[in-house]
């Protein structure tokens, strides 16, 4: 992994931690700018994610990331959650 990749790493994590999400769910990884997001959206706070919310969460964290310095692409594969033509849906759990 390259540094430029590493320092991608780290600007993302920070955005998550922002978002108040549980890092310890998900998986950040980046390969020549094209970041990938694994794992299950959850806050840290007690309280779960209604699908609205999940959502909206899902659209600003992609927009925020790709105005990240050096992100050409960011991919999420988030337990029951995925994007379909443009818009995220939520699958059966």
């Amino acid at each position: 992994m390259s540094e430029a990749d590493l320092k991608i790493n780290s600007k993302v994590r920070k955005i998550l931690t922002e978002n108040c999400l549980d890092l310890s769910l998900l998986r950040v990884s980046t390969t020549s700018g094209s970041v990938r997001i694994q794992g299950k959206l959850k806050k840290l706070s007690a309280s779960t994610l209604s699908a609205r919310e999940a959502v909206m969460l899902l659209g600003v964290l992609e927009t925020v990331i790709l105005r990240t310095t050096g992100v050409k692409r960011v991919t999420f594969s988030v337990d029951g959650w995925e994007k379909s033509k443009g818009k995220w849906k939520e699958t059966a759990k």
